[in-house]
């Protein structure tokens, strides 16, 4: 499976540019310096493609879905920011695998680990089949083992690129969700030691932790490059620190990006970004 590792283009929305134009200038910026192609999405209605772009597992291999998540159907507005990723991603002339079933997910709930994808339960309430038929039908699509995490449903986006990310070597990192729920957060590390070799967790030693510091595992990574979100806190050299010293490959490629602009919309780095393997 192709991995954030491997990734050497990164494509955004072309609506990016207006809706956070500092964090969309500094991540061009430092896309530029480290020689990583980027480029546009056209035809799309808000920023966050990663929810809505297929996953690519192989070179020639874009795993379609259905993107149309509970949280876009409380209001028409709302419900007008849909994008028919599948169909972006022909229109740039790449062919979409779609399931054997209809599946409803959103990107942003996928992380690619090698042979493994990691989820978090929401999407089992959105498609209304067993779940011994949805964990089926997205191993055949993906073609790769389904790893689990239970849902906070006080986090209604249900997003799995907010909570963990793919380190490499078997190894995984979660974010400091035990400041929210300390029960929660060991039922996700008992999980994912039954899966993966390592696991990690971002730790903070502040005298107030501020309330974005969750999204620095929202990262923007590439093959040259890694840049993490930084907000002004004391957290960021924290977190800088802890996530290029697991994943050493980036010491001297790693950028701070100041995401101000772009986390008040709920979001950050990942999550405003698709990115991909060309040859």
């Amino acid at each position: 499976m192709i991995t954030d590792f491997q990734c050497n283009r990164v494509y955004f929305s072309s609506l990016l540019q207006r809706v956070s134009p500092k964090t969309y200038a500094s991540m061009v910026s430092a896309l530029e310096k480290h020689c990583v192609e980027y480029r546009l999405l056209l035809n799309t209605n808000d920023v966050w493609c990663r929810d809505y772009m297929p996953i690519q597992i192989a070179t020639d291999t874009f795993c379609g879905f259905d993107y149309d998540p509970d949280y876009l159907q409380e209001t028409k507005e709302l419900l007008a920011t849909r994008t028919d990723g599948n169909q972006v991603c022909n229109d740039l002339g790449f062919e979409v695998k779609q399931p054997i079933m209809p599946l409803k997910i959103d990107g942003g709930n996928v992380i690619r680990c090698d042979n493994k994808i990691i989820m978090i339960e929401k999407v089992f309430k959105e498609n209304r089949t067993s779940w011994k038929e949805l964990t089926k039908a997205i191993e055949e699509h993906f073609m790769a083992e389904l790893v689990v995490l239970p849902w906070d449903e006080s986090e209604f986006y249900g997003h799995s690129d907010g909570l963990v990310r793919y380190i490499g070597n078997d190894r995984v990192l979660i974010t400091n969700y035990d400041r929210f729920d300390k029960n929660f957060t060991s039922k996700v590390i008992e999980i994912l030691r039954q899966h993966f070799n390592e696991v990690f967790k971002l730790e903070y030693n502040t005298q107030r932790q501020h309330k974005h510091n969750w999204a620095y595992i929202n990262w923007l990574q590439t093959d040259k490059v890694l840049l993490i979100p930084s907000f002004g806190y004391p957290e960021d050299k924290q977190a800088f620190e802890q996530i290029t010293s697991l994943m050493p490959i980036y010491q001297g490629h790693a950028e701070m990006i100041n995401a101000k602009d772009l986390i008040c919309h709920e979001g950050c780095l990942n999550c405003a970004s698709w990115t991909i393997y060309q040859k």
